[in-house]
């Protein structure tokens, strides 16, 4: 008989436990590629918001191929909520660039400005090649299609007059990095977080590596041709062996975005659970591409590119001053 009542309480707690997550609010929350530092960041996210509020608002994860998948999918509505680099959500608002043929789309909000991100591109540190005219004939990875960190990578060397010169490759992030060590390729192309990427400081241990620097005029074409992209010096990263000196790049935000599919009530409790300090910094220790999320959304002032009124009143509760200008409902 006890047998019986343990197991009969057992199944009512499964069914209830089913029953809540089918009452839920359901939302597919858009991850990254494997080996890059979304993938593991965003899954992480999710299981804190499922352990949180999840009877509530339900979050499922969703591998990725990154930026540019990221940003058409919460456009289109196929994700709710997901993270892209500024390039992609200002080309998806517009209808420009990559979005050109998608047209303009405004059915999403920003919610937070995740970090800002620098662009790498490094070479074995016993290489002939000191800069960007030095990898006319070389072959340079600009990671896979589909990514943020692919078009940052196109962006450059055809910015830099390098695009018919360079022999290019499409690896992902790990496999770019095993490559560049056994000199399959010569030059790595990536997205730092902000300064480093963990495939290419774990290869220097063993192998050292260098940062390459754009010249001034190099990095003013960059900029010139991307009014998102801003000038950045990485400075000497002492966990990659190898670097010996700063090196100029280019630095640009990458915001979180929620697509109009979601509740006012989600998209505060969703913020209020994620950048709870308490929640954040125990996030951060497991995936630290959290660490520096905020409310800082006065760039775009300039992009004209619209928050969501349920982050803008989480961030301001916090503290934040939200530019009033900024802030718009559907």
């Amino acid at each position: 008989m006890k047998k019986f009542a343990f197991f009969a309480t057992v199944a009512a707690a499964v069914a209830f436990t089913i029953g809540a997550a089918d009452a839920a609010e359901r939302y597919r929350f858009g991850g990254g590629p494997s080996g890059g530092a979304w993938h593991p960041s965003i899954s992480a996210g999710t299981q804190l918001l499922n352990r949180k509020i999840g009877r509530k608002f339900y979050f499922q994860y969703s591998p990725s191929a990154g930026s540019v998948a990221n940003v058409r999918r919460v456009s289109l509505g196929e994700f709710a909520t997901s993270w892209g680099h500024v390039g992609q959500v200002y080309q998806s608002w517009t209808g420009t660039g990559l979005f050109k043929k998608d047209g303009a789309n405004k059915d999403f909000r920003i919610v937070a400005n995740v970090r800002a991100q620098s662009q790498i591109i490094a070479v074995l540190a016993d290489s002939t090649i000191k800069s960007y005219k030095d990898m006319a004939g070389k072959r340079v990875n600009l990671l896979k299609q589909g990514t943020g960190s692919h078009v940052n990578c196109k962006n450059i060397f055809a910015a830099v007059g390098l695009t018919d010169k360079i022999q290019p490759r499409y690896l992902g992030f790990s496999a770019s990095g095993r490559a560049l060590g056994d000199r399959q390729i010569d030059v790595y192309c990536s997205a730092g977080a902000p300064f480093t990427i963990p495939a290419l400081t774990r290869l220097s241990i063993q192998k050292p590596v260098r940062y390459i620097s754009l010249s001034e005029a190099e990095q003013k074409k960059v900029t010139s041709a991307h009014k998102f992209y801003v000038p950045i010096t990485i400075p000497v990263q002492k966990e990659v062996r190898g670097m010996k000196e700063p090196a100029r790049s280019i630095a640009y935000d990458v915001w979180w975005i929620a697509h109009k599919q979601m509740s006012n009530d989600a998209v505060y409790n969703m913020l209020k659970v994620i950048a709870a300090p308490e929640n954040l910094k125990q996030l951060t220790k497991t995936a630290r591409y959290w660490r520096d999320l905020s409310g800082n959304f006065n760039a775009l002032k300039v992009h004209k590119i619209w928050v969501h009124p349920a982050a803008a009143r989480y961030w301001k509760e916090r503290g934040v001053k939200v530019p009033a200008e900024v802030v718009k409902g559907f």
